[in-house]
């Protein structure tokens, strides 16, 4: 199981690394656009759709590592006051419900992105109008990786939970 568990958290921390370095190509077309716009009076066909995909890529290619980090937002007001074990079962519980919904989820979107695909859909948001397979599988591959990474969470917190004794 540790060697799962390692697995899932390198891939986390792998492609949250990717989806944060696509911040570059972000700034540098956003730059590219302004600049043609408003100083050569050319705007492009293509930075707006770029602009969206790679935001969107961004964000969602940072779910599992934010979550590997434990980054995510939680009310700490409350659950600073509990003990750990309690936290460890209020995680637990929120991912029991999160898991089931996060499978069914990422199978739809395995459907999405493969009826894109199938079909070479294009965005029709612009003139340049990418196909937006691409933009379709980062959603399913950041969700599949959430799955996982929560799968990882759930298995960390079951052991924690039997190694730590209960308090009377």
């Amino acid at each position: 199981m540790q060697a799962l568990i390692r697995a899932i958290e390198a891939a986390s921390d792998k492609i949250g690394i990717f989806g944060a370095l696509l911040i570059v190509p972000l700034v540098l077309s956003t730059c590219y656009e302004v600049f043609a716009r408003y100083l050569f009076n050319s705007p492009t066909i293509w930075a707006y759709e770029v602009g969206y995909m790679l935001t969107g890529s961004h964000f969602l290619l940072g779910l599992a590592f934010t979550l590997r980090a434990g980054e995510h937002i939680r009310i700490d007001i409350f659950s600073g006051k509990f003990a750990a074990r309690t936290r460890a079962l209020i995680d637990l519980a929120g991912y029991a419900v999160l898991l089931p919904m996060l499978v069914w989820l990422t199978l739809a979107l395995s459907r999405y992105f493969s009826s894109a695909y199938a079909s070479n859909e294009k965005s029709g948001q612009s003139a340049f109008n990418m196909p937006v397979w691409p933009f379709r599988l980062v959603f399913f591959a950041a969700f599949l990786l959430l799955t996982l990474q929560v799968l990882a969470e759930v298995i960390k917190l079951v052991r924690s939970l039997r190694s730590a004794p209960a308090r009377a």
